[in-house]
C-alpha cells in the first residue's frame, strides 16, 4: 500500500497515557485499535515530565493558568486554597460552604472556558507543521477539556479534513458556554458522545450536526495478568476522583453505619476502600459517620495497582453522577469495572447505567436507601457463607464494550465522513 493510500486521523487529546486519568483511556483505545480498522493515528497531546517514546505522539508545551494565578497571589501552586488559608470544608458534598463557593467561582472566572486553556496556543502553533508533514484525512478531538475542541476547530480550518468532536462528558448548562460551543463547533462534521442521554442533549442543542453515541470501553489486555484471589474481608472498593457535589458516598456510609450498629455486619469484617485524589469533604464525612475504622482513604495509585485492587475486591463501588437532570454520565470507570469482572454496586438512578448492568449481569443499581441496605446485607451474608461474593457477568455481552469494538464504531464514522468529503470534492471539480 502506498503512503498516499494510508488513511490517517489526527487525534487531539489533552489526557493521554501515561497521564493518570480515566479520561486518557478512550483516546488510548482509539490509538491502539483504530489501525486494526484501517486508520493510522497521529496523537496531539501535552508534554509530560517523562517524554513518551512514540513517534506517532506529538507533544507540546502547556501553561497551567491556575498555578500561575496562585503564584501571583502568593500561594503555593501545589496545595489547595482551603489548606493554605486554613478554611474548613463541609462534610457533605451537597452543602458547600460560602467560602468554598467563592473559591470555586473565582476558579471558573480565571480559567474560563476550562482550566486547560493554556494548552491551546501551543497546540495551535504546531498544527501548520503537522499538516505540511503529514497527510491528515480526518480529525478527532475528544473532551473534556473543551480546549481540545478549540484546537480541533483550528485543525479543521488548516487541513479542511472532516472533524469529529467527541464528548466524553458535556459542559455545564449555561448560556455563555452554549454560545461559545456554538461558535467552536460550527465547522464540525459530526458530534459523538458516550451515552444515548447525552446524544439527545447534543441533538437538541445542535440539530444541524449529525450526532452519534459511541460508549466508552475497556482494554481486554489490561486485565489478563491479575490474580483471582479475593480479599479476606468484605471489601467495597472505589477508585477514581469523587468530585464534590457530583459523586456522593453518604448513602453508602449511612447504610454501613446502620448495619454495623445493628450487628448485621461486623465492623472487623468490612473494608470500604477509596483510592484517588482526596477531596477534602470525604475524610470529614467519614468522621461524621464514625467509620474511621472501616474506611480506608488513599491517594491515587498507579493504574496497574488500581486494576489489581479492583480485581481482588468483593464489590466495586460506582457512584453515579449526582447532579439533578444530568443523566447519561457513563464514565470510563463503569467500563473499567466491567473489565475487572467483579460485582458492581452502583448507587444512583441513571436508567442507562441500569440497562448496561442488567444487559451484562455485571452488577446491580440501587436507587434508594432500602435497596442499598438490602443489597449490602445480602452480599455480606453470601460472603460470610461462601467466603466471596459471586460474580455473574456475561462475557459475551461485556465484550461489546471493549476498546476494539469502540474503535470499530469510530472507524465506521470516519469512513463515512471521508467518503462523503471525497464525493463532495469530485462534484465540485466537475462543476
Amino acid at each position: 500500500m502506498s503512503i498516499d493510500a494510508i488513511k490517517r486521523v489526527l487525534l487531539i487529546a489533552y489526557y493521554y497515557p501515561p497521564f493518570p486519568m480515566i479520561g486518557a483511556l478512550r483516546p488510548h483505545g482509539l490509538r491502539k485499535y483504530l489501525p486494526e480498522h484501517g486508520w493510522d493515528v497521529l496523537v496531539l497531546t501535552t508534554r509530560l515530565e517523562s517524554s513518551r517514546d512514540d513517534r506517532s505522539v506529538i507533544e507540546t508545551d502547556y501553561r497551567d493558568i491556575l498555578s500561575q494565578w496562585k503564584k501571583r497571589l502568593g500561594f503555593s501552586s501545589s496545595r489547595g486554597l482551603h489548606d493554605q488559608l486554613g478554611l474548613p470544608v463541609s462534610s457533605s458534598p451537597n452543602r458547600r460552604l460560602l467560602h468554598t463557593r467563592v473559591i470555586d467561582a473565582a476558579k471558573v472566572l480565571i480559567t474560563y472556558p476550562d482550566s486547560m486553556k493554556g494548552w491551546v496556543p501551543f497546540a495551535s502553533k504546531i498544527l501548520p507543521r503537522l499538516a505540511s508533514t503529514n497527510k491528515i484525512d480526518a480529525i478527532i478531538s475528544t473532551s473534556p477539556p473543551i480546549s481540545c475542541h478549540m484546537i480541533g476547530a483550528k485543525a479543521k480550518q488548516i487541513t479542511g479534513a472532516p472533524w469529529i468532536a467527541d464528548f466524553r462528558d458535556l459542559w455545564v448548562r449555561d448560556p455563555v458556554m452554549n454560545l461559545l460551543m456554538t461558535r467552536i463547533l460550527k465547522t464540525s462534521d459530526e458530534l459523538v458522545t458516550v451515552s444515548p442521554a447525552l446524544a439527545k442533549r447534543l441533538e437538541e442543542a445542535y440539530p444541524e450536526r449529525p450526532t452519534s453515541c459511541i460508549t466508552n470501553g475497556f482494554d481486554d489486555s489490561d486485565f489478563l495478568a491479575h490474580s483471582s484471589s479475593l480479599t479476606k474481608r468484605f471489601s467495597i472498593t472505589h477508585t477514581g476522583r469523587m468530585y464534590e457535589g457530583k459523586r456522593d458516598p453518604s448513602s453508602l456510609l449511612s447504610v454501613v453505619r446502620e448495619l454495623a450498629d445493628t450487628g448485621e455486619v461486623r465492623r472487623d469484617d468490612i473494608d470500604l476502600r477509596f483510592y484517588g485524589p482526596i477531596d477534602p469533604f470525604l475524610p470529614a464525612m467519614v468522621h461524621r459517620f464514625g467509620l474511621e475504622d472501616i474506611c480506608e482513604i488513599h491517594e491515587s495509585v498507579p493504574r496497574t495497582e488500581a486494576l489489581a485492587l479492583q480485581a481482588r475486591s468483593q464489590l466495586l463501588l460506582l457512584l453515579e453522577w449526582g447532579v439533578p437532570g444530568e443523566q447519561g454520565i457513563f464514565t470510563g470507570k463503569l467500563f473499567e469495572y466491567l473489565g475487572s469482572k467483579r460485582p458492581i454496586l452502583s448507587v444512583g438512578q441513571d436508567p442507562g447505567i441500569a440497562s448496561i448492568l442488567k444487559e451484562t449481569s455485571a452488577g446491580t443499581q440501587t436507587s434508594n436507601l432500602e435497596e442499598l441496605r438490602r443489597y449490602i446485607r445480602n452480599a455480606y451474608l453470601e460472603f460470610k457463607r461462601n467466603g466471596f461474593v459471586s460474580y455473574l457477568g456475561k462475557d459475551q455481552e461485556i465484550s461489546k464494550y471493549n476498546h476494539s469494538e469502540m474503535a470499530a464504531r469510530f472507524a465506521g464514522e470516519l469512513n463515512r465522513l471521508t467518503k462523503r468529503a471525497t464525493c463532495e470534492q469530485s462534484i465540485a471539480i466537475e462543476h
